[in-house]
């Protein structure tokens, strides 16, 4: 789990701190020093950058484990130039570093250690404030951004502008704020925070008779879930992870999961270099096929395992809302029993659906890649051409495929759409009635108000001189 360290060494934090009568710069260089350290005790392979900003961001360290030698690069107080600090400019070039080095479904952290001089904080009220290319940055990534904000204060009156930043755009993030006045609690924080971030969670994962040592990063905390009726549930992953079975990804192509964890080998003394580990055997069967497996995380909570990455050469466990029976078109989890039982058991085994439909067959529309999106398409061409016979069916499927559109948010579809009409249209001999539909869907695909469109009805005349027709 790669991060990186951000340390704002920019003009106001030259102002020296009432409670220990060192200025802010000198506290939080040497609270960097205390947090590597930490990190170093208690995971020394993490990979860790180490970055400073004022007005410009300082790169003093790449991604490394050499800890002393980035310890040794802490620049001292009297080294630093004072200048005004720009704060979306170094969390942009730290997620820019980011990414420039580890693909977009690594795992990472950013810390930000900062200061709050006064007891207001720093407020910017207004949303529109805020640049929204961090924020879609944020989304390109999985990245959470964990700040450090140091300050003589034991509490706040307002809301500080970190806290409003985090929350203002739900940016995957947290908001530490640690009071100088309180010294032996601050180094408490600080190594609880290390443990909490840093620490993989050890658990055991069955499956079947198979019994492995396995480590989840980040470590899972509680999930706290509020009923319909106000009543809070708290729901925590069991040190015994159950694999119950695998499935393709016909039912689970659409699921929304909660959280996302690495999944990892345990290495143990006791077992021999020559046997692989069973998370070796468990991705080279997922890596090939588009398989999961699901698996049991504590009671009423499931999830499925799978492989991510650019090569799919990691595996992730990715949790469902918790509840015996989440995805109703899926069933309960718990009727999901190994096969091979005896024939009584088996009769009430739920299959699952491992083969994808066609678009021909398809009740639902599904783009999760551009294949099916193109096939959509074609069905589209093929109806055309049977106009005005298929006039039904083929306004049916136009208003689905563009209410899909809208709702997943891909405007462009219809210029997409709009364009593969017109090259097609270009290319055949049209009859009038096809031409009076060409024309009449191609103005609704190109509206200017991509967002404001109710379903497409065929064109009046269109209808009449077929009833002619059939009469």
């Amino acid at each position: 789990m790669p991060s990186i360290i951000l340390i704002d060494v920019s003009l106001k934090t030259a102002v020296i701190s009432k409670t220990e009568n060192l200025s802010y710069r000198q506290i939080l260089l040497r609270e960097a020093r205390n947090f590597l350290k930490a990190i170093h005790d208690v995971d020394n392979t993490e990979e860790i950058a180490l970055v400073t900003f004022g007005k410009r961001v300082t790169i003093l360290s790449d991604f490394s484990t050499d800890y002393e030698t980035m310890i040794s690069k802490l620049p001292k107080d009297e080294e630093i130039v004072d200048e005004s600090g720009d704060f979306f400019n170094a969390v942009y070039q730290a997620i820019s570093m980011f990414i420039s080095c580890w693909t977009s479904d690594t795992y990472g952290k950013i810390f930000l250690l900062t200061a709050t001089l006064w007891r207001g904080g720093e407020s910017y009220v207004a949303k529109q404030c805020y640049p929204k290319f961090i924020t879609s940055l944020f989304n390109k990534v999985n990245i959470k951004l964990c700040i450090f904000c140091y300050s003589d204060f034991n509490h706040y009156k307002l809301e500080p502008f970190y806290n409003e930043f985090v929350s203002a755009f739900q940016i995957n993030g947290v908001v530490h704020h640690i009071s100088l006045a309180k010294s032996e609690i601050a180094v408490g924080i600080l190594k609880k925070i290390v443990e909490i971030e840093f620490r993989p969670f050890c658990a055991t994962m069955t499956c079947g008779t198979i019994k492995c040592n396995v480590l989840l990063i980040p470590p899972p905390q509680p999930l706290v879930i509020t009923s319909e009726f106000g009543l809070k549930n708290t729901y925590k992953f069991d040190s015994h992870l159950t694999i119950i079975g695998y499935a393709g990804d016909g039912d689970f192509v659409m699921v929304p999961t909660i959280n996302s964890y690495l999944l990892l080998a345990a290495s143990t003394n006791e077992c021999s270099e020559s046997i692989p580990h069973f998370c070796v055997l468990l991705h080279a069967a997922l890596a090939n096929k588009k398989n999961f497996a699901i698996c049991r995380v504590s009671e009423e909570w499931y999830g499925l395992i799978c492989c991510v990455g650019n090569d799919r050469t990691q595996l992730c466990l990715r949790c469902f809302q918790p509840g015996k029976n989440p995805f109703p078109w899926i069933g309960s989890f718990d009727e999901l029993i190994p096969s091979g039982m005896s024939e009584e058991i088996e009769n009430i085994r739920r299959s699952l659906k491992t083969s994808k439909p066609s678009y021909a067959s398809r009740s639902y529309t599904c783009w999760i890649d551009t294949n099916l999106m193109k096939n959509d398409v074609l069905k589209l061409l093929k109806l055309e051409r049977k106009l005005p016979e298929k006039e039904v069916a083929f306004y049916q499927d136009l208003n689905r495929y563009c209410q899909h559109a809208l709702a997943i948010g891909c405007a462009q579809f219809f210029q997409f759409l709009a364009s593969t009409f017109e090259k097609h249209a270009n290319s055949v001999e049209m009859s009038d009635i096809q031409r009076e539909h060409f024309n009449h869907y191609m103005a609704y695909l190109k509206l200017t108000k991509s967002f404001e469109r109710s379903p497409l009805i065929p064109p009046f005349g269109s209808i009449q001189q077929t009833n002619e027709a059939e009469g």
